[in-house]
């Protein structure tokens, strides 16, 4: 499969260390290389190229900003963003403007041909550290999920919760809120009832969870 690609990135030392992982692969040609997404967009339009290795944090004009243009520009050109940048919003925000793969610098010495194969046959790839941090924040939005909201207490409950996640007495807080103990402990014995809290300490740590202390 030939393909024609152009690097981008403001680094020299990680562009040739590119091109020596791409020199394994005759049938693909560096037809060019750009430090920014100002010469990226310039040399695109001057050259023919399958393929955009696109880094973000550049000069002048970023990656994501120049990932804009090409893809109003040269739809059909393939991006594969190559990045240290390999947390959750930089990933998302360069899939949002059109990219075709994400893969993290730390894992392009390994990943990087096997990247440009799965993108260029039209599948989309993301390195294996990008994948495990997905991976992560998926199962924390599932695990978040399956808590109850705050929705289902009242407003006294809330006022109860926030105060017994401060470490407050009932005796403190029913002096802090006028009330009187007995019906602190009763809000305190609904809370956990209604949270499914077995504990005082499960309590805090769920008032803490929601950002109540």
């Amino acid at each position: 499969m030939d393909c024609r690609i152009v690097l981008a990135d403001d680094h020299s030392i990680f562009r040739e260390g590119l091109k020596s992982l791409l020199a394994q692969k005759p049938e693909w040609k560096v037809v060019g290389e750009a430090r920014n997404g100002v010469e990226l967009l310039a040399l695109v339009g001057a050259v023919e190229c399958d393929l955009v290795v696109l880094d973000i944090a550049m000069p002048e004009m970023d990656g994501l900003q120049a990932l804009r243009e090409l893809r109003l520009r040269h739809p059909q050109i393939k991006v594969l963003v190559v990045s240290m940048l390999d947390d959750y919003p930089h990933f998302a925000h360069a899939k949002t403007c059109g990219a075709s793969g994400y893969l993290s610098k730390s894992d392009a010495g390994d990943e990087l041909l096997r990247a440009i194969e799965r993108v260029m046959t039209g599948r989309p790839y993301v390195s294996p550290s990008v994948s495990s941090l997905l991976a992560e924040r998926q199962l924390n939005l599932l695990e978040s999920e399956g808590t109850p909201s705050l929705e289902i207490l009242t407003k006294r409950e809330r006022q109860v919760l926030g105060w017994i996640a401060r470490g407050m007495t009932n005796k403190k807080i029913a002096a802090e809120l006028g009330l009187s103990i007995h019906t602190v402990e009763n809000h305190r014995a609904h809370l956990m009832e209604k949270l499914g809290m077995k504990n005082t300490v499960a309590l805090i740590r769920f008032a803490i969870g929601k950002g109540l202390t």
